[in-house]
């Protein structure tokens, strides 16, 4: 009940805190961007096309409601959509208040656990989820590199070397959950001498941060027994994630064509928004907010025209970003309110 008490505390503190920091990019976002070029934009625009964009922000939590619903089911826990699209938004919601969404998975967790769903049962899935994830964002951000790079090279200055950090950091992240997975005796070595390393340094509390990484690998373990069971389960839930994220960074391209812009594809924008999006998610800020804005302004600046881009950036974060967050957490709110009161 501490540790509960613990996740809900930690979410709230957060909250604060990512909205301070919003109000500040906002100061700086319309400092630069009046409000009322915005909404002029905004009301001229096509609203089929940013019909299509709120259309695939919709189906970014659907496609993970699936992943974690198809992940419980074979683990034998009997969950409804409903309950799995409450720990999507939760995911999203609380991922997106915290720095580098390190709040996600722990608050998706608690939930399941109020709903009667086991704790490994509901990790497992978490990892599985977390694998895909992972996977699929590195896949596309390296393809996107590979097709667009020289957009990158010609837009972002050293804005790229932020960009490099990012990029390095996931595929660190991910190359280390594939060690784990599928070679767990390489990572074990690694952890003891990351152990002799602590001692030497005498690096405080050391014993403990060692027990949780073995934990952990202990943890992923077990995920790689499911997987090697479940291969077709995993290859179902990776394509769902290609989807999912596939739609997520087909919105910028919406807002273009919404302005009235089609000098490049689709598969541009994807490629250019899946580099961003893997460069920005490890950063700790909550949301990536601010160095999203930033980025979006330097890698599309050769596609919207200069009097628009910022009009651009701030109706691609609103609907990417900023309107799900609200949406996410009322909604949130809500499901969980009702499941408190049928229970009591």
């Amino acid at each position: 009940m501490k540790t509960n008490d613990n996740i809900v505390k930690k979410s709230f503190v957060s909250c604060i805190i990512f909205i301070i920091i919003v109000i500040v990019v906002f100061y700086f976002i319309f400092r630069e961007n009046n409000y009322h070029d915005v909404y002029s934009i905004l009301k001229n625009a096509n609203r089929s096309y940013l019909l299509l964009a709120i259309l695939c922000m919709s189906c970014f939590s659907i496609c993970e409601a699936l992943n974690i619903k198809t992940s419980l089911n074979l683990l034998k826990e009997k969950t409804t959509f409903k309950q799995c699209y409450k720990y999507a938004l939760a995911g999203f919601f609380v991922a997106g208040i915290t720095p580098s969404s390190s709040g996600g998975d722990p608050m998706q967790l608690y939930l399941m656990t109020k709903d009667k769903i086991k704790i490994s049962n509901g990790a497992l899935t978490l990892l599985l989820k977390l694998l895909s994830f992972q996977l699929t964002v590195v896949f596309l951000s390296i393809i996107g590199f590979i097709t667009s790079h020289n957009l990158f090279l010609k837009s972002l200055g050293n804005l790229r070397y932020i960009i490099y950090l990012g990029a390095f950091l996931n595929i660190l992240v991910g190359t280390l959950y594939f060690l784990i997975i599928f070679f767990k005796p390489i990572v074990v070595y690694l952890v003891s001498l990351l152990s002799k390393l602590f001692t030497k340094l005498h690096i405080k509390k050391r014993e403990q941060i060692i027990e949780n990484l073995n934990k952990q690998v202990e943890e992923y373990s077990n995920a790689a027994i499911y997987i090697k069971k479940n291969k077709l389960v995993l290859f179902k839930i990776f394509l769902i994630t290609l989807i999912q994220m596939s739609l997520y960074y087909a919105i910028p391209y919406f807002v273009y064509l919404s302005l009235g812009f089609d000098k490049y594809s689709i598969f541009t924008f994807i490629a250019l928004q899946s580099v961003l999006f893997v460069s920005v998610s490890s950063l700790p800020f909550p949301g990536a907010v601010g160095v999203s804005e930033l980025t979006f302004m330097r890698i599309y600046k050769t596609m919207f025209e200069r009097a628009i881009l910022g009009s651009a950036m701030v109706i691609t974060r609103f609907i990417n970003f900023y309107v799900f967050i609200i949406y996410s957490g009322i909604v949130l709110i809500y499901l969980i309110l009702k499941d408190n009161f049928n229970k009591g």
